[in-house]
C-alpha cells in the first residue's frame, strides 16, 4: 500500500496552520517536503503533522526560527532550546521589574525631569549593556597601550555592578551619573594619560601594587595617630611610596621622576575617585565605601612633600 502524502493544502486543514505559513516554515527549513509531485507540488508525510506541532509549541514559548532550526536538525536538544529561553524570558523579567520600580519612584509624587531620566535609565540598557558600556571605556582607555589584560579584567569586574531588579533611586542617580562621567572625551583623555605614564616600559605590576598597599597602611596609620600630610613626620611615608613607584616604573626616584609624579597627583581628575564612589552606590553601599580617606591623606602629602623638594 502506497504511503499517503499530503498537500500543502491538506496539511493546512489537518493543522489549523494557514498555507501561507506552512509554506514559510518550509522556505526557513523547519519543514521540508517529503517529496514533490510531478508538477513540482509540496507533498508531505503523516509525521510532518507532529513536526507542525512541536514547531507550533517551540514558537508559542518564544523561540526564534533559527533555535527550532537547530532543535529539528538534533543540533540542540529540546531541554536546551527550552533552558535558553527560559534565561531570556527570566532577563526580560528582571528588564521588566526595574521599569516596573522607575515607575512606581516617579509616580510617587508630581514625575520630574530626574524621575524621566531614571526611567530612561532603566529602559534603555540592560545589565548586560552597561557592563558592555563599561567594556567599551577600558578599551578607549586601554587602546595601544600595553596594560595587563588580566589587571584590566579585574577593573572591569569590579566596576561594572549589577543592578537589583527594583534599582533605588539613588542606584539609578548613580549610573546616570557614571554613565556621563564614562562618556566624557576627556575624562577618558585623561585617563589614558595617566595609564600611558603608569604602564611604560619596564613596568612592574606586582611591585607597583606592593608599592600601593605599603603605601596606604603606612598612611591609614599615620592619619589614625592624627599625623598632618604637611608634616615632617609624613615626609618618611612618602620617599617610601616615590621610592615604591620608582622601582616597580624600572627609572631612578630622581628630580625628573619626582616632577613627573607631582605634576600626576596635582592634575588628577577627581571623577575617577567619583567613580569608584558610584559604583559603591550601584552596588547598594555608601558612598564612602568607593573612597578611601588614608589615599586623600597620601595624595596632600605627595604633593606637599615632592613641592618642597
Amino acid at each position: 500500500m502506497a504511503r499517503e502524502r499530503l498537500t500543502i493544502g491538506a496539511l493546512s486543514r489537518r493543522t489549523g496552520v494557514p498555507v501561507k505559513t506552512l509554506r514559510f516554515y518550509s522556505d526557513e527549513g523547519l519543514l521540508p517536503p517529503s517529496e514533490r509531485s510531478r508538477s513540482g507540488y509540496r507533498l508531505y508525510a503523516e509525521q510532518d503533522v507532529v513536526r507542525i506541532d512541536l514547531i507550533r509549541t517551540l514558537r508559542e514559548a518564544g523561540l526564534g526560527l533559527q533555535t527550532i532550526r537547530a532543535v529539528l536538525r538534533r543540533d540542540v536538544s529540546l531541554g536546551g532550546a527550552l533552558r535558553l529561553r527560559l534565561t531570556a524570558v527570566e532577563a526580560q523579567i528582571r528588564a521588566l521589574q526595574q521599569v516596573a520600580a522607575a515607575l512606581r519612584a516617579a509616580l510617587r509624587s508630581e514625575p520630574t525631569e530626574q524621575d524621566i531620566r531614571r526611567l530612561c535609565a532603566v529602559t534603555q540598557l540592560s545589565n548586560e549593556e552597561r557592563r558592555a558600556t563599561i567594556e567599551r571605556f577600558f578599551e578607549r582607555v586601554s587602546d595601544g597601550i600595553p596594560i595587563d589584560q588580566q589587571w584590566l579584567r579585574g577593573m572591569i569586574e569590579a566596576s561594572a555592578p549589577k543592578l537589583p531588579d527594583e534599582p533605588t533611586p539613588a542606584q539609578l542617580d548613580a549610573w546616570i551619573e557614571l554613565a556621563g562621567i564614562l562618556s566624557d572625551p576627556t575624562f577618558v583623555e585623561n585617563m589614558r594619560a595617566a595609564a600611558a605614564d603608569t604602564w611604560s616600559g619596564g613596568f612592574d605590576l606586582v611591585a607597583y601594587q606592593r608599592a600601593n598597599q605599603e603605601a596606604a597602611r603606612a598612611a591609614r596609620d599615620a592619619s589614625e595617630r592624627g599625623v598632618a600630610p604637611s608634616s615632617a613626620e609624613a615626609a618618611p611615608v612618602v620617599e617610601g611610596f616615590v621610592s615604591g613607584l620608582a622601582a616597580a616604573s624600572g627609572k631612578p626616584a630622581d628630580a625628573a621622576f619626582r616632577a613627573s609624579l607631582l605634576d600626576r597627583f596635582s592634575t588628577h581628575d577627581p571623577r575617577a575617585s567619583r567613580y569608584w564612589e558610584l559604583v559603591a552606590i550601584m552596588k547598594g553601599e555608601a558612598a564612602a565605601a568607593g573612597r578611601a580617606p588614608e589615599w586623600d591623606w597620601l595624595v596632600e602629602a605627595i604633593k606637599h612633600h615632592l613641592r618642597a623638594t
